[in-house]
């Protein structure tokens, strides 16, 4: 993906999260090219999400594809980003992380 290539200003960190949340959209969109995807694929891959991961890696996830489809817009791949259009479902509680260790 070209697009997340052109995320150099970043943090690697950021990148890296990104390539991972870019790993379960197209597990769950698999090989839909953009310009048959439709609002309900995009509904039915972010419910498989919200399934397994917490809501805001789900908005993540989301935001990536939003991402990705914009580029193809001006690229004149597609002509309308369904992501955009397709809701954000609860996901899974977000785990906490542990304070670090006073010192």
């Amino acid at each position: 993906m070209d697009w997340l290539e052109a995320l150099n200003t970043q943090a690697e960190s950021t990148v890296t999260g990104y390539r991972i949340m870019v790993g379960h959209r197209v597990e769950l969109i698999g090989n839909v090219k953009l310009v048959e995807l439709k609002v309900r694929d995009v509904d039915f891959a972010l419910g498989k999400l919200a399934k397994r991961l917490s809501t805001m890696s789900v908005r993540l996830a989301r935001m990536i594809l939003i991402q990705a489809i914009r580029n193809a817009m001006v690229n004149d791949l597609v002509v309308r980003n369904v992501a955009d259009l397709a809701p954000v479902p609860t996901g899974k509680p977000a785990r906490l992380r542990a304070p670090p260790p006073s010192r």
